[in-house]
């Protein structure tokens, strides 16, 4: 049997693996279908001069100890941290509200609407913190069943992970856009409007991985997200592993149960004694292993995987910097979240449920030059636009809807930002199609399976098991954001495989 291991998809996760593994000494080759890495956190040049994360551009979750095991500062690598967390630009009748990661910066803020909201700041970041501190340890390895005793001695974060997000901020706070700032924080991606069960769980999810004891950062990488893959590849490669881009898989060859290599679309058989996938399930499973050679029990729960959480992103490039109501340079450097209040984001959810595009996007807005001038020429600024709660299904096909997306899309701009449209210059937009045309997402889902608890922890796959038998194959690993413990930019997927596979 081949000592080498073959890792499938070079995005953060699989280059995660890969580095760690040839770190270990082990024969690796990393195997990419497209010409650049990083997959959902790559960085291309959609706009001539211009740096556009094509997915996440939040690394704030990553790990450090990642960061400094593979010693990514020397390769390259340097994050910047945004000061604010996000911000809701004022509205009718409605004041700014900006959360930064200091918990005494954002009472103070909130005071001048909301004497009872500063007040109660400090209580719920406290309470995050110690559902957090519960749950940090069941994130960064595969969990067990001993690790459910954690959750039944602690009833918040039972909350947390069973009631609805809009419930439980109603329990804290009066301010309409500080609940909507705190949906924004948790819920892009996801598919769920915050009147949805479980929908405390991705909150709670990000502070865990992100500051347990504050508000989440924005953490950004100067050059753009891609910036991260270049960094981890030159590592992956400085141990010994071999990177092959433009390099297609077209089966994960399987004898007797257990995996033998692959085979690339171009016909070579490339031998290895161990897989690691990085691809979704759907994909690994159903599309590079076969449907045949799986139990029908396991086919069926692979068809069960919701992948909801489909977004469509407008790049712009700007002459200047725009005018949100009622924010500064600083504010603008977070997430920019356009909802005057949580029923923005549970009506654009619920028109994806019916196919249909939503009235008034729910948008996600980020301004990345604001921390880094290089991703834009000179004079001009890129605004990364994101619409969430899309339906990757249009009724009438996103040949047709694409365009009437954009419209409505500059128009909510318009609402939260006076004049940006005479300040647009170029313009590119992506669609949920080619989120899963271009990187591989099935059904444009950025999570690799929508994030809610009936998807998460215990029934989320592991690298080698899933909700407590061992995964079909002998020798086949997962590794992506479609295992635990699921999306973003953690390099945990990745960290975990690796562990994993090295332990045996």
């Amino acid at each position: 049997m081949s000592e080498r291991i073959a890792i499938v998809g070079g995005g953060h996760n699989g280059l995660v693996a890969a580095a760690l593994l040839a770190r270990a000494g082990r024969e690796v080759v990393l195997l990419e279908a497209r010409a650049e890495l990083g997959g959902l956190a790559s960085t291309r040049e959609l706009i001539p001069g211009h740096r556009v994360d094509v997915g996440h551009n939040d690394l704030g979750m990553f790990r450090r100890s990642v960061i400094d095991e593979l010693e990514l500062a020397r390769h390259g690598l340097e994050l910047i941290e945004a000061p604010a967390a996000a911000a809701v630009p004022a509205a009718a009748g409605s004041d700014p509200v900006v959360l930064w990661p200091e918990v005494e910066r954002t009472a103070e803020g909130l005071a001048r609407a909301s004497a009872d909201d500063a007040a109660a700041w400090p209580g719920f970041v406290a309470e995050l913190a110690t559902c957090a501190a519960t749950l940090q340890p069941l994130l960064s390895r595969p969990p067990e069943l001993v690790d459910m005793g954690r959750l039944l001695i602690s009833p918040e974060l039972l909350r947390f992970l069973s009631a609805p997000l809009d419930e439980l901020l109603r329990e804290w706070f009066q301010g309409p856009a500080l609940r909507a700032g705190l949906c924004g924080q948790a819920l892009p991606a996801t598919g769920l409007g915050p009147r949805a069960n479980g929908t405390g769980w991705p909150l709670l999810y990000g502070s865990v991985l992100g500051a347990s004891d504050r508000l989440a950062p924005v953490t950004r990488a100067r050059g753009g997200a891609g910036a991260l893959a270049a960094a981890l590849a030159a590592s992956a490669s400085a141990s010994g592993a071999q990177i092959r881009t433009r390099t297609p898989v077209s089966r994960i060859l399987v004898e007797s149960r257990r995996v033998a290599g692959v085979e690339l679309e171009a016909g070579e058989l490339i031998e290895a004694g161990a897989v690691v996938s990085t691809t979704t399930p759907a994909v690994t499973f159903l599309d590079l292993i076969g449907a045949s050679r799986l139990e029908p029990a396991f086919v069926r729960r692979l068809l069960n995987v919701k992948y909801r959480g489909t977004a469509a992103r407008l790049a712009l490039s700007i002459d200047g910097l725009p005018s949100f109501r009622g924010l500064d340079r600083p504010a603008l450097t977070g997430r920019i979240v356009l909802a005057e209040r949580a029923s923005d984001i549970e009506r654009a959810a619920d028109a994806a449920k019916y196919r249909r595009l939503p009235t008034r996007p729910w948008i996600e807005a980020a301004l990345p030059t604001t921390l880094d001038p290089s991703l834009a020429p000179a004079g001009r600024h890129l605004l990364l636009a994101t619409a969430h709660h899309l339906p990757f299904d249009l009724e009438g096909g996103w040949a047709n809807g694409g365009e009437e997306l954009r419209r409505r899309m500059m128009v909510e701009l318009e609402r939260w930002a006076p004049g940006i449209g005479g300040l647009v210059r170029e313009q590119v937009l992506l669609l949920p199609t080619d989120y899963e045309d271009e990187v591989g997402a099935t059904n444009g889902g950025l999570h690799h399976g929508e994030m809610n608890p009936s998807q998460s922890l215990w029934l989320r796959p592991t690298a080698s098991a899933w909700a407590g038998e061992q995964l079909p194959v002998e020798g086949l690993w997962l590794g992506g954001a479609g295992c635990h413990p699921g999306g973003g930019v953690t390099g945990l997927p990745g960290m975990t495989a690796a562990v994993s596979l090295l332990r045996g």
